[in-house]
């Protein structure tokens, strides 16, 4: 049985810190936020991503920004 993908948004920080202030930012506001090893597209030198799922990107992305925590990039991945 095959498995539909799911996209997901994956948030790259040049810092831990940033990594994980984003990721607390994240929680309280109740997104399904998992940190992962970042993929080397994110390029960076922090070895920590998030992941939210694609529909909760935006929103994420507006309030780890208003925490005044900047993602150096974000790229769009699916999880099968």
């Amino acid at each position: 049985m095959s498995r539909t993908p799911r996209s997901f948004a994956v948030f790259g920080f040049q810092s831990t810190h940033d990594a994980l202030a984003a990721e607390d930012v994240l929680r309280d506001i109740g997104a399904e936020v998992v940190p992962i090893p970042a993929p080397s597209l994110l390029g960076g030198r922090c070895g920590i991503a998030l992941r939210v799922p694609e529909l909760q990107a935006e929103m994420a992305l507006s309030e780890i920004k208003r925490n005044e925590i900047e993602p150096i990039r974000i790229i769009l991945m699916d999880d099968v």
